[in-house]
């Protein structure tokens, strides 16, 4: 049942932000996305106590992984014993807008 989850993308940048529109087959029209000053501050709390790793010796999406979540448990930001699940999270497959849900 795990192979089966997914990233599904939900918005682009194209010059301008596009969403996927609820019906989930379309782009919506170009727009100015707008913040809230929650979400600023929200992007302050986490760039200031979250895990920032802006250089890494790494060849593979799963090096990537393994050295943040490394990063996150030496600084006590995640529990060890959740390592795996948030690991096998983060490797999910991505899927794009155009293509179609394999069955």
């Amino acid at each position: 049942a795990g192979d089966d989850k997914e990233w599904k993308e939900t918005a682009r940048w194209i010059k301008f932000e596009e969403d996927v529109e609820e019906g989930g087959e379309r782009w919506s029209k170009p727009h100015v996305a707008t913040l809230s000053l929650h979400s600023l501050f929200e992007l302050r709390c986490s760039l200031l106590q979250g895990t920032c790793m802006l250089e890494m010796d790494a060849s593979s999406i799963e090096q990537i992984a393994d050295m943040i979540l490394d990063n996150m448990i030496a600084a006590k930001q995640l529990e060890e014993h959740l390592r795996d699940q948030i690991r096998n999270t983060i490797l999910c497959r991505h899927r794009h807008q155009n293509e179609k849900r394999r069955h």
